[in-house]
């Protein structure tokens, strides 16, 4: 976010409960760091099946009032197995929501382990997530986060990679979704930024980006019109980048649980 001294306190009661199966998602995984740069009210903990958000959500709770947090158990049925659960963790004044869901284990990384958060997301998954949300809906938070993505990963690698966990979309009918709901709420911006952002700058940087992807893009299906959409593409130690920027770069799928990408050198003759 960068987290506040009472998110620390929180995370550092349920970390220890976070697994392969019941991991830290969202906008966390980007901006846990100190110098990040956006706050967040909400933790999002994700889950592959009902019964795990359940056990996951009950487990929490349960570990958080041991440790003289408060709980309010806001959305969800708390009685049996649901999809999603939120409640709001609170104590001496300060608050923070946390939401347990069910989501599609079809990734393209494995769950990593984490310092401070236990398991989480790996970071281009979360990239890929972001993107399919800013193709949705116009939220400040999304478009903060994707700008601050693209200096990870780049963004064509991103929306190319995206594809592969909606089928419906292809790359330039993507990036098109994403440029129609990249707004500033000028109030939210205020209220989430962890240090000045000059909403200039952002919307620069935004417009650069989106036509440099759309440019490596076009140019990638219309060099390569064989190359399969929805891949990523890694280097020899599993990193993903831009094949355009690299040609060295590997094909890399997404797959249940996802996986670690295994480079093949073939030998010179």
């Amino acid at each position: 976010m960068p987290l506040t001294a009472f998110q620390k306190d929180v995370l550092q009661v349920i970390a220890a409960n976070r697994s392969e199966e019941s991991h830290f998602a969202g906008g966390l995984v980007l901006n846990a760091a100190d110098d990040s740069a956006r706050y967040s009210d909400d933790f999002d903990i994700f889950h592959e099946a009902e019964e795990e958000v359940a056990a996951a959500s009950e487990r929490d709770c349960a570990t958080l009032e041991m440790n003289g947090f408060t709980v309010a158990k806001l959305v969800g049925d708390w009685g049996k197995p649901c999809t999603f659960r939120k409640a709001s963790i609170s104590r001496a004044g300060a608050n923070v929501e946390i939401d347990w869901a069910a989501d599609s284990a079809f990734r393209f990384f494995p769950i990593e382990r984490d310092p401070v958060l236990g398991w989480r997301l790996h970071l281009f998954d979360m990239a890929t997530n972001k993107a399919l949300a800013l193709c949705a809906r116009s939220v400040t938070r999304d478009y903060i986060d994707i700008v601050e993505l693209h200096k990870t990963f780049p963004l064509p690698a991103i929306v190319w990679a995206a594809c592969g966990k909606d089928e419906g979309f292809s790359p330039r009918l993507l990036l098109e979704m994403m440029r129609r709901f990249a707004r500033i709420d000028p109030a939210k911006i205020t209220k989430i930024q962890a240090r000045e952002i000059d909403q200039i700058a952002l919307k620069i940087a935004w417009t650069e980006m989106s036509i440099y992807a759309e440019q490596e893009i076009t140019r990638l299906a219309d060099t390569q019109p064989d190359m399969p959409i929805g891949v990523a593409f890694v280097d020899k130690a599993g990193k993903p980048g831009w094949i355009g920027d690299d040609p060295t770069l590997t094909i890399h799928r997404p797959c249940v649980r996802g996986c670690l990408p295994t480079v093949h050198v073939e030998d010179a003759e």
